[in-house]
Parts: C-alpha cells; sequence; structure tokens
C-alpha cells in the first residue's frame, strides 16, 4: 500500500491541479491513516489557503477556513497532539468546501483548542476583524483572551462535583458494556447511568453540564426498544469521549464543548454523506483487511499486526460518523490483546477470526459503493465468540 507521502496519495507541485476540495479530501485520508505524519496536514493547508482566496468565498466561511489553517498548523507544529475529536473537525471542514458554507457551530469549535495558547494564533482572530458580520463573534473571544493567562479559580468544589463524577465513572462502565454487545438490557444500564449524571449536574447548579445531561436523555428516551442510528450513535461516542476526559468540568470552553455535544445529540437526521470520502475511506479500509488476512496467514498469526491493523480501520472510520465500524474494530483490536497465537492457528479461533474479516469487508464495500451496510448481529455475534476465548 503507498504511503502517505508517496504521489499516489499526495499531489506534488508537477501533479495535475486538484480543486480545493478535492486536495483537501486527499489530504485528510493521508492524514487519518497517519496522524502522527504532517504531509497530509500540509496538502489539506495548501488546499485551504486556494480556497480561502477565491474570490467567491463567502465572509462565514473565509473566517472558518482561517480558523481551520490556525488548529491545522498547530497540529502540524506538535503544539497539539492529533487527536480524534480535531479528525472529526476535519471532517466538518470537508463538509464546509462541499456546501460551500459551514455549520452553525464549526467557527467555535475550531477556535476552542486555540484558546488554550498564550498568546493564541492570530490567524482566526486576524481574519475576523474586517468581517463586519462575525464582529460579534470576535467581541466575547476577544474579551475572555486576556482570562487564559491567569490562574483561574475551579468552578466546582469536590463536594460539589461528588455526585457527577460519581455518575460519570457509572456511564463508562455501563457504556463499555452497551456498545460492545447492544442488548435492550445494555441500553437500560445505559440509561440509569444518565439519570444518576442528571442528579450529579442539579448538584453543580451549572447550566452547561445539566443541558448536556436533559440532552443525553432526551436522545436516549427509546434506546430500549429502538437501536440508535448511526448518527446518534456517533453523537453518544462523542458524548462519552470527552465525559470521560480529567478536566471536561474545568475547561475554559466548557459551554462550546457542551453546545456541540448537544447539537450532535439532538440531530436526528442522517443527512447526506460525502460519496468520495467514503470512497476514498472504502479504498484505504481494503488496505488494511489485506494486512489483515495476511497477519491470519502468518505462521504463527501474528497477533501484533492484526491489532494495528484493526487500529488503523478505527481510526479512519472515527472522524467518518462511522462510529459503529469503528467500534467494531476497537473490540477487534481489544481481543488481539488478549488471545494467543496458537488459539488463532487452530478452530475455533481461526476460524471465528477469519469469518470476522469476512463480515467487516462487506459492510466496508458497501459504504465505499453507497449502500446500506449489512446488520452489525453477525459482527457482534463473533466479536461475542472472540470475547468468550480469551476470557
Amino acid at each position: 500500500m503507498p504511503s502517505p507521502n508517496s504521489p499516489a496519495d499526495l499531489p506534488t507541485e508537477t501533479a495535475a491541479p486538484d480543486s480545493p476540495r478535492a486536495g483537501f479530501q486527499r489530504g485528510l485520508l493521508a492524514w487519518l491513516k497517519a496522524p502522527q505524519d504532517a504531509a497530509g496536514l500540509d496538502v489539506m493547508l495548501r488546499a485551504l489557503a486556494t480556497q480561502g482566496a477565491e474570490a467567491n468565498v463567502v465572509p462565514e466561511t473565509a473566517v472558518c477556513l482561517a480558523a481551520a489553517e490556525a488548529l491545522f498548523v498547530a497540529i502540524r507544529d506538535k503544539r497539539l497532539e492529533a487527536l480524534v475529536s480535531y479528525r472529526r473537525l476535519a471532517a466538518r471542514v470537508e463538509q464546509t468546501l462541499r456546501k460551500g458554507a459551514p455549520d452553525a457551530n464549526l467557527l467555535a469549535d475550531l477556535q476552542a483548542p486555540l484558546l488554550q495558547f498564550d498568546p493564541p494564533p492570530q490567524a482566526p482572530i486576524e481574519a475576523l476583524q474586517p468581517r463586519d458580520p462575525l464582529t460579534t463573534t470576535l467581541e466575547p473571544t476577544a474579551a475572555i483572551l486576556p482570562l487564559l493567562s491567569t490562574p483561574r479559580e475551579p468552578r466546582f468544589t469536590t463536594a460539589q462535583r461528588g455526585l457527577w463524577d460519581n455518575a460519570v465513572e457509572a456511564l463508562g462502565i455501563a457504556w463499555a458494556k452497551c456498545n460492545g454487545t447492544p442488548t435492550p438490557e445494555g441500553w437500560a444500564q445505559l440509561r440509569q447511568g444518565i439519570f444518576r449524571l442528571l442528579d450529579g449536574a442539579l448538584a453543580l447548579a451549572h447550566p452547561d453540564p445539566l443541558r448536556l445531561a436533559e440532552a443525553l436523555a432526551a436522545a436516549t428516551d427509546d434506546l430500549e426498544s429502538t437501536p440508535p442510528s448511526p448518527r446518534l450513535l456517533t453523537a453518544l461516542a462523542a458524548s462519552m469521549e470527552l465525559l470521560q476526559e480529567q478536566g471536561f468540568l474545568e475547561h475554559e470552553a466548557l459551554e462550546s464543548l457542551a453546545q456541540q455535544l448537544i447539537t450532535r445529540l439532538e440531530r436526528r437526521d442522517e443527512g447526506p454523506r460525502s460519496r468520495h470520502l467514503d470512497t476514498l475511506f472504502a479504498g484505504e479500509a481494503e488496505d488494511e483487511i489485506e494486512q489483515l488476512r495476511l497477519a491470519l496467514e502468518a505462521l504463527p498469526p501474528d497477533c501484533e499486526a492484526l491489532k494495528d491493523a484493526a487500529r488503523r480501520i478505527q481510526q479512519l472510520a472515527d472522524p467518518l460518523d462511522l462510529a459503529p465500524l469503528a467500534l467494531v474494530a476497537f473490540r477487534f483490536a481489544q481481543s488481539m490483546e488478549r488471545i494467543t497465537p496458537e488459539q488463532l492457528d487452530r478452530s475455533p479461533g481461526r476460524d471465528i477470526a477469519l469469518e470476522w474479516i469476512d463480515e467487516l469487508e462487506r459492510w466496508i464495500t458497501a459504504i465505499g459503493e453507497g449502500n446500506p451496510p449489512p446488520p452489525p448481529a453477525a459482527l457482534a455475534k463473533l466479536q461475542g465468540q472472540l470475547s468468550a476465548l480469551v476470557e
């Protein structure tokens, strides 16, 4: 498989010129595959600069592109880690290039990670200054920047956050149990954890955690009878990930983070997907499927290579609103950490792993062809059998 730095993946100065969106997509897929490699980011930045210089770009889009440039430069320069949340933001920037306009919360979400720097990167601020329609966005942002350079008293005392912290821990346990093997009982346990989170939010007496807890409760009202849609599952995964972060309640951009999660939880429609990104994803993921098969055919089977290939599929799927597939790959990688080569070299372990790879390939192929993916029940059953082998 070509590396992210090869001509097959990235445009060069002498290659045929891409449109800014096509160039961004190509760089994004390279970055998703190798998050620690700056080559994909460089391509994305060139595409953003080209698009930002176009005369027909509306002010709101130009501001978001400038903020995206500042964020990706910080990641490229190792001032920020290449977190999954930033890769998700990159996918939303690609949607902005496709639609010609950003979603309502994109600018705030792009700028939130930059507020931790002192001084903050200037690109988004400079882009905002000449844009009269967004003066109202600049003023509150500028007003809070001086606060970031001085110590701030914690929002909540240890006593205040006791119920919340206990609820978050219980939610993490419930999520780990229910989203690997989604059953009515698992979703019921998750709902109980969310009710505890509501109690914890009331004790905090702060509007943002309370609104987030209420949004989680509303979004999961029907989980016990109706499985979540892929978009809702993605929103739940993002919420659980951020809630588990140590400094979530004390984050300077708590309001922005909470609003981002609330917006995702409230979106019920699946919305249009990017066919180009899905096709590129399928091509990259098929390469990893081949690596899975090669690792299983090795003598003895290479558990480490199996784990790494599954993790790469997870990293490709996670930012593209393919949370169920990313979760399946994550669970498989977990199993490969605990299974022995001997178990994979004979039945039933070998048969289960081969069938799991075949089922996952069918899912990936369906995504690449724009078809509805097959029901994940077969994969969930196989994953359960793998888990039983290593327990």
